[in-house]
């Protein structure tokens, strides 16, 4: 690494740092933890009778803003072609004004079921920062709509592979975790693929669509802040079940495809 490399990053490590102490980041991350620890502890009992269920409800979640196409063509159909078949879907639309729910209805599957929220979610005005927090509205929405003993975050343009569910729900059943992830291929570049996915858990080596957590965890939300602490949405929320004390297992299994959108607007 050139001189010139570790001064930048310094620099951009610098500016993180002020922007958490700037918007009170470790006070509130000190307060959020202990709070989610009691919480934790809290639902542990019933979470461990639970456990024993080897045929539980997997509540699929699916936040959507107007891409019904993808949704209806990739999405939804790596979940219906899913080897574990006792779920349910999710789909949280953040005010779609599109035909996704014109697109659902063709289905004709009670499964699946649709909430289009009556107005968008308020996001930052800056593109990288909404990035980061984008759905965030609609997925805490879902969340409170799942009723499933299981979750299961997908987005809205990628896809499980045929034995996610199953892959994860087992290894989670086997080893009494409470939260589970895998290795997902991530495109990089057009046509260019990489596995992601490692433990011990951290940041960039944990993609949404690979976890599966108990849904005595929904206390657990989505932080529509986590861009000015320089975390992406789905990050900060593991992270933050991580440092409860959430009992969290890997496997070094494949277990879906995050694509990278070449026409996809950062909306």
């Amino acid at each position: 690494m050139s001189i010139y490399s570790i001064i930048r990053y310094a620099y951009s490590k610098s500016l993180l740092f002020g922007k958490r102490i700037w918007y009170n980041y470790y006070l509130k991350n000190y307060v959020e933890c202990k709070r989610n620890r009691e919480l934790l502890k809290k639902v542990r009992n019933d979470l461990r009778d639970d456990l024993n269920n080897e045929n539980p409800l997997i509540s699929v979640r699916i936040p959507t803003y107007n891409r019904a196409k993808i949704l209806t063509e990739r999405a939804i159909p790596s979940v219906l072609r899913q080897t574990y078949q006792n779920f349910e879907i999710i789909i949280v639309g953040d005010h779609c004004t599109d035909n996704t729910e014109e697109l659902l209805k063709k289905f004709k599957d009670e499964r699946i079921k649709f909430y289009n929220l009556p107005k968008r979610g308020k996001y930052p005005m800056n593109r990288d920062d909404r990035w980061m927090v984008a759905g965030t509205i609609a997925a805490n929405k879902g969340i409170e709509s799942c009723s499933g003993d299981w979750i299961a975050p997908l987005d809205d343009d990628d896809e499980f592979s045929e034995d996610h569910l199953e892959t994860l729900l087992h290894y989670a059943l086997k080893n009494n975790y409470e939260m589970v992830y895998g290795v997902v291929e991530m495109e990089t570049e057009p046509g260019k693929w990489e596995n992601l996915g490692s433990y011990p858990l951290k940041c960039s080596e944990i993609c949404h669509l690979s976890v599966l957590y108990h849904s005595k965890l929904k206390f657990f939300k989505y932080d529509i802040n986590a861009w000015k602490y320089g975390e992406p949405g789905d990050w900060n929320m593991w992270r933050r079940m991580k440092e409860a004390g959430v009992r969290i297992g890997f496997t070094d299994k494949t277990i879906g495809k995050h694509y990278l959108e070449r026409n996809q607007v950062r909306n």
